[in-house]
C-alpha cells in the first residue's frame, strides 16, 4: 500500500502471522518473504543505468557495445547482450503445446499493475489479457463504505494493423 507522498508500506500474512513492514523500495513481489527480497538487494547494489566506465583494465581501449552495460549483472539487464542471452534461452526452453505454450508448466505473471499517485490511475495487466488497462480513481466514489468490483478483462485484445 503507497500514498502519494512516495512511501508505502507491505502487510504480508505468512506462517508465522501478519507482518507489516514499512517499504523504502515501493516494490513487491509474492515471494520469497519481504524482508528476503530486500536483503538481496545487496546483491546488486552497484548496477547502474549508466554506462561504467573501464576499471578493469584502465589503460585498454576496450569496446563498451551496449548503452545498458551498467545493467549486465541485473537478472533480465537491460543491454542488449542480457537481452539476447534472456531471449534465447526463453526460445530454448519454453513449453510448447497445441496452443503456443502448454498450459501449467511454465512460471508465469498473473497481473502486473502500476499505480500513478499523481494522477490516481490504477494500471494493470492479467495473464489472460496482457493489454494495459486502467482504473481512474478520480471517476469513483471514495468515500463510501461500500466496496468497488471490477470484472477482470479475460479475452485478449489484439490489435491487427493490417
Amino acid at each position: 500500500m503507497g500514498d502519494r507522498s512516495g512511501k508505502s508500506i507491505v502487510v504480508e500474512s505468512t506462517e508465522t502471522g501478519l507482518h507489516v513492514y514499512d517499504n523504502p523500495v515501493n516494490t513487491l513481489t509474492n515471494d520469497p518473504v519481504f524482508p528476503a527480497q530486500v536483503e538481496t538487494l545487496a546483491n546488486f547494489a552497484s548496477v547502474s543505468p549508466a554506462q561504467h566506465k573501464n576499471t578493469l583494465v584502465p589503460n585498454a581501449d576496450i569496446n563498451l557495445y551496449s548503452r545498458r552495460l551498467g545493467t549486465h549483472h541485473l537478472p533480465g539487464g537491460t543491454d542488449s547482450n542480457s537481452r539476447f542471452i534472456k531471449a534465447s534461452f526463453v526460445l530454448a526452453h519454453s513449453p510448447k503445446g497445441n496452443d503456443e505454450v502448454e498450459n501449467n508448466v511454465f512460471e508465469f505473471t498473473m497481473y502486473s499493475d502500476c499505480m500513478n499517485l499523481d494522477k490516481g490511475i490504477l494500471y494493470f495487466t492479467t495473464y489472460d489479457n496482457n493489454q494495459i488497462n486502467a482504473v481512474d480513481m478520480n471517476n469513483e466514489d471514495l468515500d463510501t463504505s461500500d466496496l468497488i468490483t471490477y470484472g477482470l478483462f479475460k479475452d485478449q485484445d489484439i490489435k491487427f494493423e493490417n
